[in-house]
């Protein structure tokens, strides 16, 4: 049964929408209205009741990267963190599990064209073994933390220019689908770059769909930050270049 105001779902004999508070009439609990065109529903991995655990993986994943702008407009901006989160974590943890794969893979290759001195200088030790532990352990957290993180810095810059127009978690939902393209470093070499720019489209399509905000406001929030960052680097690392060349300087005129 859909509430006759609002076109979302209730619960059936509910004589007041759990969503708008509005009162049902008789008629529309007696005969479903129709979704009306547009209305947001949930994903295909928040609905795993249906889809199955891999069908709501594959078809999220399928809708993120190839129809970003339909995906955002449907998804709910409400439901809870738990769904999103899960599915940012997988796809993260599978991104970060080719990462590791590729790192150990090309540091073996690499050892064949080492002369026996540099391989003697690079012997696997038990501590490399544990630092691939402890990243295995701790990889989760620190993806998790990150999403909470760029999700609250995003949604920070979306106020600043008044385009936050649903909550917290509407920021955390697109954040963490997202996370989808990392699935592209499968890829050696360049699928983190491909994953790294992919990701950032769909944080910016998904932002614009999810606030019902203008493409302006939700690159400001998206590249800001970013230059913010660049910024920060160059002023680093002029000053880094600043101090060795002084002390060129004082080494070649004593």
């Amino acid at each position: 049964m859909f509430c006759p105001h609002c076109g979302k779902e209730v619960s059936e004999g509910q004589t007041f929408c759990q969503h708008c508070g509005l009162r049902i009439s008789e008629a529309a609990q007696a005969e479903p209205v129709a979704p009306v065109a547009g209305m947001r529903e949930k994903t295909p991995w928040e609905d795993r009741e249906q889809q199955g655990f891999f069908g709501g993986l594959f078809k999220t994943l399928k809708q993120v990267l190839f129809s970003p702008s339909d995906f955002f407009k449907k998804m709910p901006v409400t439901g809870g963190l738990t769904d999103p989160l899960l599915y940012g974590l997988i796809l993260g943890m599978i991104g970060a599990m080719f990462s590791y794969f590729w790192q150990i893979t090309l540091h073996g290759a690499m050892q064949n064209f080492m002369t026996p001195e540099m391989l003697a200088a690079t012997e696997y030790s038990p501590f490399q073994g544990a630092s691939l532990a402890v990243l295995a352990v701790f990889t989760p957290f620190l993806i998790i933390l990150w999403l909470f993180i760029l999700a609250g810095m995003l949604h920070v810059f979306l106020l600043m220019v008044q385009g936050a127009k649903a909550g917290f978690e509407a920021t955390f939902r697109v954040v963490a689908y997202s996370e989808s393209p990392y699935l592209f470093l499968v890829l050696p070499f360049c699928g983190g770059f491909l994953a790294w720019i992919w990701s950032l489209v769909i944080i910016l399509i998904g932002l614009q769909h999810a606030h019902e905000t203008t493409g302006g406001k939700a690159a400001f929030a998206v590249f800001l930050p970013l230059f913010i960052c660049c910024g920060l680097v160059i002023a680093i690392a002029a000053v880094f270049m600043g101090a060795l060349m002084a002390s060129f300087g004082s080494i070649m005129n004593p």
